[in-house]
C-alpha cells in the first residue's frame, strides 16, 4: 500500500503578537501541491490582514538554520470565491482560513500585516498532494 505525501497539520505561528507584523516559519513543500492555513485570534480589537508568500530560492542547512533567506512573492488565492492577495483580520475572537489550490513553489509562509489593536494569533499549516 502506498501513501500520498502530506505535511501537517502543525503550527506556523504560535502565540504571535498582533501589535506588529508577523511572519510565519517557512514550510518546504517541494512534493506538495495543495496547502492551507487556518487562523484564530483573540485580543483587543486586532485589525490587519493575512497573506500567503512563496519562494523558490529559500533554503535551509542540514542543521535547520537558514542558508538562503529567499526571495518571497505574495500570491493570489480564493477568498470566498473572489481572487484576493490578502484576507481581513478583524474582531475578537475571530478565525479564518486560506486554501491554496495549487502551487509549484518550493517554500511557503504566511504573513500578518498589522493595522491596529492588539491580540494573539495562531496559524496552523497543512498540505497534501491533489
Amino acid at each position: 500500500m502506498s501513501s500520498r505525501p502530506l505535511a501537517g497539520p502543525f503550527p506556523a505561528i504560535l502565540n504571535g503578537n498582533m501589535s506588529g507584523n508577523i511572519t510565519s516559519k517557512a514550510s518546504l513543500v517541494p512534493n506538495l501541491s495543495m496547502m492551507s492555513y487556518a487562523y484564530s485570534w483573540t485580543g483587543t480589537a486586532p485589525v490587519g490582514t493575512v497573506s500567503i508568500q512563496v519562494s523558490n530560492d529559500y533554503s535551509i542547512n542540514p542543521n535547520g538554520s537558514v542558508n538562503n533567506p529567499g526571495t518571497w512573492t505574495t500570491i493570489w488565492f480564493n477568498l470566498n470565491g473572489t481572487p484576493a492577495m490578502s484576507a481581513p483580520v478583524t474582531g475578537s475572537p475571530g478565525n479564518g482560513f486560506i486554501d491554496v489550490d495549487a502551487t509549484g513553489a518550493y517554500a511557503i509562509r504566511t504573513i500578518y500585516t498589522f493595522t491596529s489593536g492588539t491580540g494573539t494569533l495562531q496559524a496552523v499549516f497543512n498540505a497534501k498532494v491533489s
